[in-house]
């Protein structure tokens, strides 16, 4: 069975069982709407769906795994024994919502930082197209032939169908792309785009503005980026240049006085430094620099 029919069937048993439950926990509208702006293709209530399924086969292997460590490792009474084990498996199966709640968070965040890093691009690219006076149908496909970029793309995708697949015009596409855009920076130029179309139809002028509106912010944000890359350079001298440095050195001299911290001898404390402690202050900084660079290509 191939992964895609193996998801396909998980989905379908899961909607059986909790099909009817999912339409209580839809409305909840807050996290659908940031599911929405996720990207993720999956429906939401099959997604709610599989996430109670999977909380439930989590519950029932760790209710049997903790059954029988508690009954291996540990002398309890019956009572205490279920305790145990059901506040185990309730710990352990809690996790499974967890990640499902948090994954959309998280796709949705990648998804903005990679939009507003490039949509510069695509903006201008637009403001070409809107130049030779083609329409916004024929705009949006030429996008998705030529960006590289897959939230994007895939938003420029979902305009087309709902035009020629699903007969909706243009403002009411645009207005759908609005709710499941991730990037407040976008929506705001649909909005603007849905607004021109509206009125005047002069979509070259706006895209122009809004291409240098978007290379201004940029470059602005390219200036404060460069500020804190220079600010982490000078920490990370300081952190991994002259702090081990300087513990060596006052290491050195403790352990020719005689003292021992924490029960460690030197040896120890000088192998904690350089085998747990340096790579773990290097493994912060390259979390930090992902953070602070731009996703872009």
């Amino acid at each position: 069975m191939k992964k895609s029919e193996k998801t396909s069937y998980l989905t379908t048993v899961s909607y059986r069982l909790f099909g009817r439950m999912t339409y209580r926990l839809s409305r909840f509208t807050t996290f659908k709407q940031i599911y929405q702006k996720s990207g993720l293709s999956r429906l939401y209530e099959s997604y709610i769906a599989l996430m109670l399924f999977a909380s439930l086969v989590t519950f029932v292997s760790s209710f049997a795994m903790g059954a029988l460590l508690h009954h291996f490792l540990f002398n309890l009474r019956l009572f205490q024994y279920i305790i145990a084990v059901f506040t185990f498996s309730c710990v352990i199966s809690l996790t499974v919502p967890i990640i499902f709640t948090v994954y959309p968070f998280y796709r949705r965040s990648q998804r903005r930082k990679e939009i507003d890093a490039n949509l510069v691009y695509t903006t201008g690219y637009m403001g070409v197209l809107s130049a030779g006076g083609i329409s916004i149908e024929r705009m949006f496909e030429r996008v998705t032939q030529v960006e590289r970029h897959p939230p994007i793309k895939d938003l420029a995708i979902m305009l087309i169908a709902n035009i020629k697949m699903f007969g909706l015009d243009v403002t009411s596409s645009l207005a759908d792309i609005i709710l499941r855009s991730p990037s407040e920076t976008f929506s705001k130029l649909l909005v603007g785009i849905t607004n021109t179309v509206k009125t005047s139809g002069d979509l070259k002028s706006l895209l122009t503005f809004e291409t240098k509106r978007l290379l201004h912010a940029k470059r602005e944000q390219l200036k404060k980026t460069l500020g804190t890359l220079i600010s982490l350079g000078e920490i990370y001298i300081a952190a991994m240049v002259m702090g081990p440095i300087v513990f060596i050195v006052m290491i050195t001299i403790l352990s020719i006085m005689g003292n021992v911290a924490f029960g460690l001898s030197p040896v120890d404390q000088l192998n904690l430094l350089v085998f747990f402690g340096l790579p773990m202050i290097s493994t912060i900084f390259i979390i930090i620099l992902n953070g602070v660079l731009p996703e872009e290509e």
